[in-house]
């Protein structure tokens, strides 16, 4: 049988096929996530809340991965998440918790379906140090990321608390920001005859601070 096959029908090396028009709108889409385009990051929103999952919508050439949320707070108040597929359950409760939280050495916030997490030391001086964990949130792929989800079911004692109420205390959360100013405030501050509001509450904490830290002792 003759080989018809002729060498100018070859693909010219290290050129692609062209993109069909979905492969193209779907990386616009994703490019529009991480420009953040006609979007701003959400303010004012607690450390840790309980949310509604209202929709969800897989985000296109990022591995299969992740999806877009759009969660339910207090009052009705909405916002959008990037999260793993896997906590991406219409209708489903789950926890939300702030870009700005600093976690307790809890093993439910090391679920690595919900997110991944590094641990962070926090020192105060006089050998009081808080070991943290700080999660990673997903700006790569949308810009205006502001936090993570955990399944709620991984929560009991939270059941009872209505979506959007401030749930950090319960938790053990606190602010990041709060703990690493804690760090760097001048200690001579907080010796002063009269401390600085912020030099007052910063002692304050340390004292809590050294008081847990002493009781950890054997």
């Amino acid at each position: 049988m003759e080989n018809t096959f002729d060498e100018d029908d070859r693909e010219p090396a290290g050129v692609r096929p062209p993109k069909s028009e979905e492969e193209l709108a779907e990386i616009a889409y994703l490019d529009a996530l991480r420009r953040g385009d006609g979007e701003t990051k959400p303010v004012g929103l607690p450390l840790a809340c309980l949310v509604r999952i209202l929709d969800c919508e897989d985000v296109p050439k990022a591995n299969d991965a992740y999806s877009m949320v759009r969660v339910e707070g207090a009052n009705g108040r909405t916002w959008r998440l990037c999260v793993y597929r896997e906590c991406a359950v219409p209708d489903a409760i789950a926890l939300f918790v702030s870009d700005e939280a600093a976690l307790p050495l809890d093993d439910r916030f090391r679920n690595p379906s919900a997110c991944s997490v590094k641990e962070r030391v926090y020192r105060f001086g006089h050998g009081v140090k808080e070991r943290r964990l700080v999660p990673h949130v997903k700006r790569h792929i949308y810009l205006h990321n502001c936090g993570v989800v955990y399944p709620a079911d991984d929560f009991p004692e939270l059941l009872r608390q209505p979506l959007g109420a401030n749930v950090a205390s319960l938790l053990r959360i606190d602010d990041a920001g709060e703990l690493k100013a804690l760090q760097t405030l001048p200690k001579r501050d907080l010796f002063l005859p009269r401390p600085s509001p912020q030099a007052a509450i910063v002692l304050d904490r340390l004292q809590h601070l050294t008081a847990e830290h002493r009781g950890k002792r054997p």
